[in-house]
């Protein structure tokens, strides 16, 4: 009989759930047919709902029963609905402008209002917003973190700059991460994050470059609202009302009173710009509640949650919570620095891309809610890693489960427990660890073949003085010692038929502060006058457009030693001596003290800085990560040269500078100014002068000397056509915001600017090589049109000024652009 009732109760269950009809609908103007974003939605007495930013909505209510709605929006005539199971679905609702509102004094004002409410929330940010109010405050947070694919039934892809979650989301379809986190802020330092208590599910070790994403979005007040590495228009910045319109929708008598306003991007074409509500605050003008979205092939949806600070008068952030669904619109959707439609996950325009063949998996979603707790206002809390933005300590990945319990500010449920375990089984079956790890190894220009990395920039050249040039490089990774790597390369060129070879070791005396002791031999060709400075970031090239056309080269059989050392998050160093013998390829003849020197040795003794004090950076056990990168930064580097030291013939001091600055816009434009001075005083042979990193072969016709356009390089200044001992150059480009054409062909015009100024001393010692100095100053203009066809383009510039050649086909250079994310 038990198991009868309890059959029974089940089946009524069933049919009471059964009973429920779900209603979809859509509001729109009656007149243009554009959705009505917010509109209210009155179900009967009980309930009231706003529509979506696109006009949708949906509710439930008993199948057997009639129901009456009110449909309303400022400016138009409300409607009124009954609706049973027979009425035919979905709802097209219209409403019609009501003139009779609109001729009011109220409407009439209407926008005006609302710009008055953005207004005097501006002016009252100083007292309302804590980071402006305070001297300074703590807070604790937890963060959940979901990435899953078994809620949504429609695939998801981004275009993403990122290889770290790319690999978790592409290969492993889920991701699971808490985090607890002091975050501490003062004016004088602003704020930093100590994370104390993190666990992601699957991985040993925290996967820190995750980490880095900028999960959390910036202030409403700000400028710019960041999130995910992409950068959208303040809708309560100083400047909102020129990139935003905002509407009055309503006004909430909650348990404190509130203006409902509605905001949409003005400059939609011009600006990234959100879509949604905010809610103000009538007494203060403080933001109570934000709801913002962005619909397109994907949905995204942010909502903040603030509460009033009685003791000091501020509204603090409780809340944040920002959900991705599959989407229904037309446009791209930009997160995780790139763009998300339809798809799998991938970096368009990358190498990378090419390695990851994993199969397309749907139904692709993510989470990542916040929630804030413990706040300690007014206060100058001390700060003990100034340089350093966010600090995690090997202890945050270790904690135990009272930990957890204590600081978990959101339920952990039982389907986040499945999914932990799901996630902890698919990464440990699919090895997403390695995956990772080659990702990572790649983008530095290597390939790991178990304990071996393989350098993919020695494996195939060409250039006019060796030909073809094929070989082998790499160096051992951690699987082979942890203390210590080997590395070198074997390289033969077909057309000088010589071979080259390194053979190098860097032993790791620290790994939190980088500090390594390097020796290394080299037998390889240097190209004439050039000065790479010994801590510029690596890069890895598949094609150097300059590389191919170079003709000027000296053999170099050199040894040396060097320790390197990050002194701080923003400063790293290198020392080193080096020992290079020297033979010239061509008949060069270096003239000093009555005595000719073809062949000859420098003993050389280096300081190279690198310094980035405006980076944010992230502080683990395993070292310092960077952030975000930002602008200016600065490297130099200063070489002497001894005489009579471990065979050294000559005296000498070179120096170098640069200063790199970018300039973004929110209007995806930008501006990149580079500058440069090098400066040599002593007995300089020409291998050792500077030269201003010229592109151009000397062929007659324009097409023959069509090739590949570099990023610093002068495109119209012939090979071996000036040298210097002094030098300064200066580098702008400036790029438009891309025009869109389709999702697939968005092209990017550049407009760039080149000079350089130099002179040389004693030009008489250099013989046997002819050669012009730059005292005049030289100048050209150029002009790109990138990404015309995936990462190729098209570059022009034209050589004008005090080295204006004699035709104009002598001065133009033409050539491809090619710009592939690696």
């Amino acid at each position: 009989m038990r198991i009868l009732l309890v059959f029974l109760f089940i089946i009524s269950g069933g049919l009471c759930c059964a009973q429920q009809q779900k209603v979809p609908g859509k509001i729109i103007n009656a007149l243009t047919g554009k959705p009505l974003a917010y509109a209210k939605v009155e179900i009967g007495s009980q309930q009231q709902l706003l529509a979506k930013v696109n006009g949708q909505f949906s509710f439930s209510f008993p199948e057997n029963e009639k129901v009456s709605i009110r449909v309303s929006y400022l400016g138009f005539k409300p409607r009124v609905f009954e609706i049973s199971s027979k009425t035919k679905l979905p709802l097209l609702i219209q409403l019609y402008p009501s003139e009779e509102l609109l001729n009011t004094v109220y409407l009439q004002g209407e926008e005006n209002k609302a710009n008055q409410i953005i207004e005097k929330v501006i002016e009252n940010r100083e007292r309302n917003d804590p980071y402006k109010a305070l001297n300074g405050f703590s807070y604790k947070s937890y963060t959940k973190f979901i990435i899953d694919n078994y809620e949504d039934p429609v695939q998801i892809t981004t275009d993403t700059t990122n290889s770290e979650i790319a690999t978790i989301v592409n290969s492993a379809r889920a991701y699971l991460s808490e985090k607890v986190t002091k975050h501490v802020y003062s004016q004088k330092q602003g704020e930093k994050e100590h994370i104390i208590g993190l666990s992601t599910a699957g991985f040993k070790k925290p996967v820190y470059d995750v980490l880095t994403l900028d999960l959390d979005p910036t202030s409403f007040y700000n400028t710019k609202y960041t999130i995910y590495k992409t950068n959208y228009a303040g809708p309560l910045a100083k400047n909102s009302l020129k990139n935003y319109q905002f509407k009055i929708l309503d006004t909430l008598e909650n348990e404190r009173p509130a203006y409902l306003l509605y905001f949409k991007p003005k400059r939609k074409k011009v600006v990234a710009g959100l879509e949604g509500l905010i809610y103000i605050d009538t007494l203060t003008y403080g933001i109570q509640k934000t709801e913002s979205q962005l619909i397109g092939k994907t949905n995204l949806q942010i909502t903040e949650n603030y509460k009033l600070n009685n003791e000091h008068s501020v509204w603090v952030l409780k809340s944040r919570d920002i959900k991705m669904r599959p989407g229904t619109g037309n446009k791209d959707i930009s997160i995780f620095g790139g763009n998300i439609s339809l798809g799998t996950i991938q970096r368009r325009n990358s190498l990378s891309s090419v390695f990851n063949s994993d199969p397309i998996q749907p139904n692709l979603y993510l989470d990542a809610s916040t929630t804030n707790f413990e706040f300690k206002l007014d206060t100058t809390p001390k700060i003990s890693y100034k340089t350093t933005s966010i600090y995690i300590t090997d202890s945050a990945n270790v904690k135990n489960d009272s930990f957890w319990e204590e600081n978990r500010k959101q339920p952990f449920t039982a389907k986040d427990k499945a999914t932990a375990n799901y996630v902890d089984s698919i990464i440990k079956a699919k090895n997403i660890a390695h995956k990772i790890e080659v990702k990572k190894t790649m983008a530095n220009g290597y390939y790991p073949l178990s304990f071996w990395d393989l350098e993919l920039s020695k494996l195939i050249k060409y250039n006019n003085y060796e030909g073809l040039r094929l070989g082998f490089g790499g160096k051992t990774n951690n699987h082979f010692s942890e203390k210590f790597n080997i590395g070198g390369f074997f390289v033969y060129g077909f057309g000088d038929q010589k071979p080259k070879y390194n053979l190098n070791t860097s032993i790791f005396l620290n790994k939190e502060t980088k500090t390594s002791l390097k020796f290394g031999y080299t037998k390889d060709i240097k190209e004439v006058a050039s000065f790479r400075y010994l801590k510029e970031p690596r890069k890895f090239y598949l094609i150097e457009p300059r590389f191919v056309n170079i003709n000027f080269f000296y053999n170099a059989e050199a040894y040396y030693a060097a320790i390197t050392r990050q002194v701080t998050p923003a400063l790293s160093g290198e020392f080193r001596f080096s020992k290079t013998d020297i033979s010239n390829t061509r008949d060069y003849q270096f003239t000093y003290h009555d005595q000719s020197y073809s062949n000859y040795t420098i003993s050389t003794a280096s300081l190279a800085l690198k310094w980035e004090p405006f980076n944010n950076y992230l502080k683990t056990p395993e070292g310092t990560i960077t952030v975000d990168k930002k602008y200016p930064t600065f490297s130099a580097e200063i070489d002497k040269a001894f005489a009579d030291v471990a065979g050294g013939d000559f005296n000498f001091i070179r120096t170098g500078l640069k200063i790199e600055h970018q300039i973004k816009q929110l209007d995806l434009s930008r501006t990149e100014i580079i500058l440069e001075g090098n400066y040599a005083t002593g007995t300089l042979p020409l291998t050792h002068t500077f030269h201003a990193y010229p592109n151009s072969s000397r062929q007659e016709a324009i097409l023959k000397r069509f090739s590949i356009a570099g990023r610093t390089s002068f495109e119209t200044m012939y090979y071996n056509e000036f040298y210097s001992d002094r030098l300064a150059m200066l580098h702008i480009r400036h790029q438009l915001r891309p025009i869109k054409i389709s999702s697939f062909f968005q092209p990017e015009i550049v407009f760039i600017s080149r000079h350089a100024i130099g002179d040389i001393k004693n030009k008489s010692a250099h013989q046997n090589i002819e050669f012009k100095s730059l005292s005049k100053g030289y100048s050209e203009f150029g002009l790109e049109i990138n990404k015309i066809i995936s990462g190729f383009g098209l570059s022009a510039a034209y050589r004008y000024g005090s080295y204006h050649l004699p035709t104009f086909n002598q001065n133009l250079s033409l050539k491809f652009t090619l710009n592939i994310k690696f």
